[in-house]
């Protein structure tokens, strides 16, 4: 079992390629834990739930355990709802007990929130098809999830955690005084900063965590099921990872701290409006900028 099973590869470099039929089968994951993500199906069956021992493991509190299946009958594509809780719909239509018949271009969206595309192309084609999505959900230079992408699952998650009375925590990340590095060092030196900065962020975060570049210097952090004893925790391990970075441009040691705010949803802290969360982490971040910088401090 792949502990991180979705993830970005080029499809012809995945183990399984050489296994796949002629008229493959690959899913892209438009909406849920890993936008832009892409999975074969390799061989003839591929189970998606949430149960860990699946290859094709989704971490999407909506969906069951064993959710459904894609498989091939009589050289077809088929999908399967395995008795789901919540559903599985094919082009927003419910499926019964009967397997559905899965088309180049389908939307399969299984339980609340994950929607997958449904693609039967070539591997040239579907390298394509990937790159064109992952533009509209990455931040260009970093590499991390853009502001849409946030928006996005922000709005889902918050909705969910109030529905179902679970914590949510929003962490804000700010580079202290980026516009001296740019200023000292040139723009390509600050361009350097907030890739390694992004990059060891999101090492440093959890596999259900969103980190995304909110705009400029200033990073967030989508983390579900963080509670009030979690949140500065994981504050303070990225507060800690920014301050530990070793980042050298063009012979010149750049030193580079971060303020980080958060807030969290939960029974104590309803905010019952997403920006109201989102508000709460934003003045954190502000008061530990007015505090000294390179702190920690709960909104």
């Amino acid at each position: 079992m792949s502990d991180t099973p979705w993830k970005t590869f080029r499809i012809d470099e995945h183990p399984d390629f050489k296994a796949l039929p002629r008229d493959r089968c690959t899913l892209t994951m438009l909406q849920g834990p890993a936008p832009g993500s892409v999975q074969p199906v390799a061989g003839e069956e591929l189970v998606l739930g949430r149960d860990e021992e699946l290859t094709a493991r989704i971490d999407d509190r909506g969906m069951s355990r064993r959710h459904a299946r894609i498989y091939r009958v009589i050289g077809e594509w088929v999908v399967e709802d395995l008795g789901s809780t919540n559903g599985t719909f094919v082009n927003g239509q419910r499926l019964g007990k009967r397997p559905h018949r899965l088309r180049d271009g389908d939307r399969l969206q299984l339980g609340e929130t994950t929607v997958l595309r449904v693609s039967m192309q070539d591997a040239n084609e579907q390298e394509v098809a990937k790159r064109a999505y992952e533009s509209t959900v990455k931040d260009a230079l970093t590499g991390v999830f853009n502001r849409r992408a946030f928006d996005e699952r922000f709005a889902q998650e918050h909705a969910y955690a109030r529905r179902h009375a679970q914590p949510l925590t929003v962490l804000f990340v700010d580079l202290d005084k980026f516009k001296s590095i740019n200023d000292t060092h040139g723009h390509q030196a600050g361009d350097a900063v907030l890739t390694r900065a992004a990059k060891a962020m999101n090492d440093a975060v959890r596999t259900e965590d969103l980190l995304a570049r909110f705009g400029g210097e200033e990073f967030v952090v989508l983390a579900r099921a963080l509670d009030q004893a979690g949140a500065p925790v994981l504050a303070e391990r990225l507060r800690a990872t920014v301050e530990a970075l070793v980042i050298e441009f063009e012979g010149k040691r750049i030193p580079v701290t971060a303020s980080v705010g958060y807030a969290t949803l939960d029974k104590d802290n309803d905010h019952p409006h997403a920006e109201q969360l989102l508000a709460a982490a934003d003045r954190g971040v502000y008061a530990a900028k007015q505090g000294g910088r390179n702190r920690v401090v709960r909104g």
